[in-house]
């Protein structure tokens, strides 16, 4: 049996700062003395907290991560336990969540990767994350602080905010609750056995700012593991730097098995895996995690995912074949493999890995000038040469957040029940 997670929704449809934190009826009011106290840290050089909200005529820069306010209802203080909180079991029990307000930092820190995004105009079509309101943490590093120590810093002060926000919805009643458990299955309406799926993911963890973390420990030097699928759904894994964190809270691979189990086929468990560099590495760890797939989870096929770039495109294709090898068809997900032409940001030409899922695209944007700029001065490498403000013209690649996810999110689908604002 697996842990039993329920996650209770309670929506929000507005945001502002005012002069007594509180939810009520939707509306989500922000004392900003109470978060800068927060937020506030001796390793920030300067800090604020910015509210940017849905159709507005505003750009984000260098919004490096988002993520929905959640808390655990019964213990709060154990919420991304050994992340943020008290070390303590993740996966099971109630949570709550507050859904359309995300909390989003800014990264000053140096890094070839920054992401940007519109809240309102044309470009914001293109990005999930314009429907929702952000409290932006715009925290610079101090002098002489390290880029990981900033980084730890400024996830603190995220994860602190987000519990403290989510505390405010224990108590209120939901308007949308989801239940994940893997319960026992039987046969299918043809008296046979459901087809087990495992599902099998790689996560970049390259150096210490560019990592992921599970219960606090980094995965650098990891092997393959066995993960509940609910714990990657609770807060038990985070990205350091690479992805935002909604895409981990709301994983979409993970929540369509779980929702598929007993129907029509019966979900295993996930492999957790991180990137290595080098190719003999590359291929022990693609075998392992097949060998954990086949005989640990005793999966007869797999789904393969990644969050990465070409490297995790390479060990992601290593261990289809494992996969493949081991008796275990499969089948991999990646996103923006191509744009106008085939293969324009496809690393891998396998004739192999023969079923492949593109979850993403690329698309050239002609970016209006913007009344409103957050993070001005944190340096977006993809817009060196342009003036931020606009007008310009770019292609979305590894820049703009939000329009697909390397996890399969995509700006189509994901939060299209929350409606857009026009202002």
């Amino acid at each position: 049996m697996s842990k039993r997670l329920q996650i209770d929704y309670v929506n929000v449809t507005d945001v502002k700062f005012g002069e007594k934190t509180s939810l009520k009826d939707g509306c989500l009011v922000v004392n900003k003395e109470e978060v800068m106290d927060i937020v506030s840290s001796d390793l920030f050089g300067s800090c604020d907290v910015k509210l940017a909200c849905p159709g507005e005529d505003c750009r984000i820069l260098s919004i490096h991560d988002v993520m929905q306010p959640r808390c655990k209802a019964d213990h709060p203080e154990e919420s991304y336990p050994g992340i943020w909180g008290k070390l303590a079991p993740a996966g099971e029990g109630r949570t709550v969540a507050l859904k359309g307000v995300v909390i989003s930092d800014i990264y000053y820190a140096k890094c070839n990767i920054k992401y940007y995004m519109d809240m309102g105009g044309p470009c914001a079509e293109y990005t999930n994350f314009s429907r929702h309101f952000h409290l932006c943490i715009d925290a610079t590093p101090g002098e002489g602080v390290s880029d990981a120590s900033y980084a730890e810093a400024l996830k603190h002060a995220s994860l602190s905010l987000n519990v403290y926000l989510a505390k405010l919805a224990i108590d209120i009643t939901p308007d949308e609750t989801e239940v994940y458990e893997l319960g026992p299955v039987g046969p299918g309406p043809d008296g046979k056995p459901l087809p087990k799926v495992a599902y099998l993911a790689h996560n970049m963890a390259s150096h210490d700012t560019w990592n992921w973390l599970y219960y606090g420990q980094s995965a650098l030097n990891y092997l393959p593991i066995v993960v509940q699928p609910t714990e990657i759904l609770d807060g038990a894994v985070l990205w350091r730097y690479w992805e935002p964190n909604y895409f981990l809270q709301n994983e979409v691979y993970i929540k369509e098995l779980m929702k598929r189990h007993g129907k029509d086929l019966e979900f295993v468990g996930c492999v957790y895996m991180n990137n290595v560099m080098k190719i003999d590495a590359k291929d022990t760890m693609g075998m392992i995690g097949a060998t954990l797939c086949k005989e640990t989870l005793h999966a007869d096929c797999v789904v393969l995912n990644k969050s990465g770039m070409g490297h995790c495109q390479l060990d992601s294709a290593l261990a289809f074949n494992w996969c493949e090898a081991l008796g275990m068809p499969s089948v991999l997900n990646l996103s923006a493999v191509s744009n106008d032409e085939p293969g324009d940001m496809l690393v891998i030409a396998d004739a192999k890995v023969d079923a492949v899922i593109n979850s993403g695209r690329n698309y050239d944007l002609e970016h209006p000038r913007v009344s409103r700029l957050i993070g001005e001065n944190s340096n977006v490498p993809c817009l060196l040469g342009y003036d931020p403000w606009g007008p310009f013209k770019h292609t979305t690649n590894f820049a703009y957040q939000g329009i697909w996810s390397q996890f399969g999110d995509c700006y189509v689908t994901t939060d299209s029940d929350i409606p857009r604002k026009k202002v």
